[in-house]
This record gives C-alpha cells, sequence and structure tokens, in this order.
C-alpha cells in the first residue's frame, strides 16, 4: 500500500467554485460602488481576498470579469423570453403580463441596474443591452401585436425600469406600480385604437 493520500477531484472543484464566486462577489461590490470601467482588477483581488495572480488566473482580462458578472447576473435573475407571452389571451390579460413579467425582473435585478447606471456604455454592458432590448422589443411585440409606432413608444416608456423604479421610489407599492402601468399602458392602446377607428 503506498502512502500517497488520494486526490479528491471533487474538493478541488469545489475549492475552485468557491474562489470564483467570492471573485465575482467581490466585482459585483466594486462594480457597485465605481463602476465597471473604474473597478480595478487589484481592488477585486484586495475585496476577495485573494491574491491578484487568483483573479487573472480566473478571469485573464477585466471584460472576461465583467462577462462572468453579467452571465451569473442573466442566470440568476431569470430574465424572461418572448414566449411567456400568451398571444391567444386577450390584450389585457397580455399588457398585464407584459408589466409583471418586466417588473419582477426589475425588481430580481435591482443591483445589476445600479451597475449599468454607473457605467453604461461600458462594452459588455453595451452587449448585454443589445440583447435585453432585442428580448423586450420581442416580447411587446407578442404583447401589443400589430400596434402602432406611438403606442409601442408609449409603452416602452411605461415599462421602462426608471419609471417602475420612479413610482416604487415614490411609495408605491410594487404590485401596485404594475397595476399603475399595466392600466396606462391599457388606456393609451384603447385611445390610440378609438382614434384609427
Amino acid at each position: 500500500m503506498s502512502g500517497r493520500r488520494p486526490y479528491n477531484l471533487g474538493k478541488r472543484q469545489a475549492s475552485v467554485d468557491r474562489t470564483r464566486r467570492r471573485i465575482l462577489d467581490a466585482a459585483i461590490l466594486e462594480y457597485t460602488e465605481s463602476g465597471i470601467g473604474d473597478t480595478s482588477m487589484l481592488a477585486v483581488a484586495r475585496r476577495a481576498d485573494v491574491a491578484p495572480g487568483t483573479v487573472l488566473y480566473h478571469y485573464p482580462t477585466p471584460d472576461a470579469l465583467a462577462e462572468a458578472v453579467v452571465e451569473r447576473w442573466i442566470s440568476e435573475m431569470e430574465a424572461p423570453s418572448p414566449e411567456v407571452i400568451d398571444v391567444t389571451a386577450d390584450l389585457e390579460d397580455r399588457v398585464l403580463g407584459l408589466v409583471e413579467e418586466l417588473y419582477g425582473l426589475y425588481e430580481r435585478s435591482e443591483q445589476a441596474y445600479r451597475v449599468y447606471q454607473k457605467d453604461p456604455r461600458h462594452p459588455v454592458l453595451a452587449r448585454y443591452e443589445a440583447w435585453w432590448f432585442d428580448n423586450v422589443r420581442q416580447m411587446m411585440s407578442r404583447a401589443l401585436g400589430s400596434s402602432d409606432v406611438e403606442s409601442l413608444q408609449v409603452v416602452s416608456v411605461l415599462v421602462n425600469p426608471g419609471f417602475r423604479g420612479t413610482l416604487v421610489e415614490a411609495g408605491i407599492a410594487p404590485r401596485r406600480a404594475v397595476e399603475i402601468a399595466a392600466g396606462l399602458a391599457l388606456d393609451h392602446l384603447r385611445r390610440a385604437a378609438a382614434d384609427r377607428s
């Protein structure tokens, strides 16, 4: 019998996963305070309590680290896909579903939104933004059908995270904010349909 200890790959992988999670947690905190562009790898290493080389081993560039953070956010916030909108439902249910899905996402992703507000033109966030706006556009298309351009513009304002944030900051409960935004959207859509008739 050899005196060598057996190598346990599972324990090693668990340790690597914990280190990566600490680095990502530290990066998120740094991004929230300083923005992605103004966060150094050294600051992330200090906050994660790891050597700078450890951060670089797992994430060789600042963009690689930012991509990993964004990927984590997307998976954890459960971003809705356009298919959550039932195109066979009536307009009221489709609009309410659209607002519920998007406002729910905004509530789950407030930290990510704060980071985005600090540095919206960062290349990693710009790629995420393009994906996100395409997703919202498809959801709106499914919810509103063939609405006129102005109606799409009005509803896009009402389902925007800034509009929701303004309602909530004014003391309106999140559920009530959904009802208000959906009601305003439906009122506009009905008036626009009457004007076209």
